[in-house]
């Protein structure tokens, strides 16, 4: 193809690309207002699955915690996390025009045709001379010089659509967006990816149960990477088997004699553990991107998006400790909302902190400990009870969710949340969902996490700490003066509540607050 042909078919591809979404934008709000959310579903999710690469990378992330997975009635649904529809692609002329000679003479055969194909890429089977079996991942074609036009309209899709279907939480939508894009386009970065895997091999390659491939780091380029071949059952495969009325720990015992539950746990333990000791860790750990093996292994392919370690490690912590009390049944309703805070609007969290400290406030007079009473009982009134539980769901973010659809209904509670570290949030809801379509969530999560935090008590104790950040009294009357004020928008009666609790003021009069921010002498 000429250069010509080249870069009109590119227009070509971003022109319809573009007709498409807008008509989707079209139909799925018509639908939305008709509420005929079934078939709104159905329309997003084959339109996203008949477009590939970044929309089939979206429902990826979003599907398994999602009711769309629920309400997507397609059998095939589960192959968005493996064997996609791959392109015609010339193998052996790509591969000698990537590679020198003396390289090239390192891989003995290649298969024409690929065996998977993924969002972005497609994989060959392949064996060196020296006799090890390989794979070689190749970049589909045209990607990169259409992802960022994609990515331009999915952002479009996501922000009038998607951000209607998370109305208790004022998220900062931009920002969450801006994470995903950036995760996917480091995707496509074959080097960087190359060199990620080669880290977590390193650090896992003596484990007894957790599988990394070894990464031939001389063959890879921009272009292709060549790795281990991981053999073992696909995840995917036993998803879609439970769905069907198998029992995904016996058929993986049968079939590899391996301990599914076993697998998933030291898996789970690993990655949590990553998020404390490492500086990142596997990004998408989706069905498609797990194999079980034998001999009691759990491999791991495909790493282009690497999750990165919180920098509020603390907060992190604090959030996991609460999902471990949370499972054991002793997390009530005002210690996670407390946590929640700590972690998901940390500014609110640091500046009610602040203030308490400045009128001597502490304990269960504390600002933070007045505002979560009182959601508190909003959750009491609601349920008859004070304590959060999962309940006979299996929902990774099982707590949150009942918080915000019974305590900050409509967020009455004003948060403007400004997720850190979204990518490591998207990994560990992604493992968690995982578990769940398994319907394993209970038997592994609740070990798991009981592991990590046991294990965090016994080696950095520190990190069960709060470090409070230093805000001036100025500063943290603006942060809190701006939350009241979007409290008495969404709520005033709510506002009436709270206001009576928090009144910027000590015991003693001499004490109160000037306009100024600053205490009267």
């Amino acid at each position: 193809m000429t250069e010509a042909a080249y870069r009109k078919t590119i227009t070509s591809i971003k022109r319809s690309r573009t007709k498409r979404l807008a008509k989707l934008i079209t139909t799925a709000f018509l639908l939305h207002k008709k509420k005929q959310d079934e078939k709104l579903y159905n329309v997003i999710c084959e339109e996203f699955m008949s477009l590939g690469g970044v929309y089939v990378k979206f429902l990826q992330g979003v599907m398994l915690r999602s009711k769309i997975m629920k309400k997507w009635h397609n059998p095939e649904k589960l192959r968005i996390f493996e064997n996609l529809e791959y392109e015609p692609l010339d193998i052996g002329h790509l591969l000698r025009s990537e590679l020198d000679t003396d390289k090239l003479s390192q891989i003995a055969l290649v298969q024409p045709e690929p065996f998977a194909a993924g969002s972005f890429g497609q994989v060959y089977y392949a064996q060196l001379r020296s006799g090890e079996t390989i794979i070689i991942k190749v970049l589909r074609p045209m990607i990169r010089e259409t992802l960022k036009h994609d990515i331009k309209l999915l952002s479009r899709f996501y922000k009038t659509f998607f951000s209607k279907m998370y109305k208790n939480v004022s998220i900062d939508f931009d920002t969450a967006f801006k994470d995903f894009a950036d995760a996917t386009l480091r995707e496509t970065d074959y080097r960087q990816e190359a060199l990620f895997a080669n880290e977590i091999y390193e650090r896992y390659k003596e484990h007894e149960s957790i599988f990394i491939p070894k990464t031939y780091m001389e063959l890879c380029t921009d272009n292709i990477i060549v790795q281990e071949y991981v053999d073992g059952i696909s995840l995917a495969t036993v998803v879609k088997l439970h769905a069907q009325g198998v029992n995904p720990v016996d058929y993986i015992k049968s079939q590899t004699g391996s301990d599914l539950t076993y697998l998933l746990e030291e898996f789970g333990y690993e990655s949590l553990i990553g998020i404390f000791e490492m500086p990142r860790v596997q990004g998408d750990p989706h069905p498609g991107n797990i194999r079980i093996m034998k001999n009691n292994r759990i491999g791991l392919i495909d790493f282009g998006i690497s999750a990165r370690a919180p920098e509020d490690k603390n907060g992190m912590f604090g959030l996991l400790e609460s999902y471990d009390k949370v499972i054991k049944g002793k997390q009530s309703v005002i210690d996670m909302f407390e946590s929640s805070m700590k972690f998901f609007v940390n500014d609110l969290y640091i500046s009610l902190k602040r203030i308490s400290e400045h009128f001597g406030r502490s304990g269960d007079e504390s600002y933070i400990k007045e505002v979560s009473k009182i959601a508190g009982k909003v959750f009491y009134d609601a349920t008859g009870t004070d304590l959060i539980s999962l309940g006979k769901g299996e929902d990774d973010a099982g707590a949150i969710v009942l918080i915000n659809r019974i305590v900050n209904k409509g967020n009455r509670f004003g948060f403007v949340v400004k997720v850190e570290a979204t990518d490591m949030l998207r990994a560990i809801q992604t493992y968690t969902s995982l578990l769940a379509s398994l319907g394993l969530y209970k038997k592994v999560m609740p070990k798991a996490l009981n592991r990590v935090t046991k294990h965090i008590y016994e080696t950095q104790p520190e990190l069960a700490i709060f470090h409070n950040e230093s805000v001036d009294i100025s500063s943290a009357v603006e942060i809190i003066a701006s939350w009241m004020e979007r409290i008495a928008d969404n709520d005033p009666i709510l506002f009436g509540k709270i206001a009576k609790k928090i009144r910027m003021q000590a015991k003693e009069p001499s004490q109160e607050l000037t306009t100024q921010g600053e205490p009267n002498a």
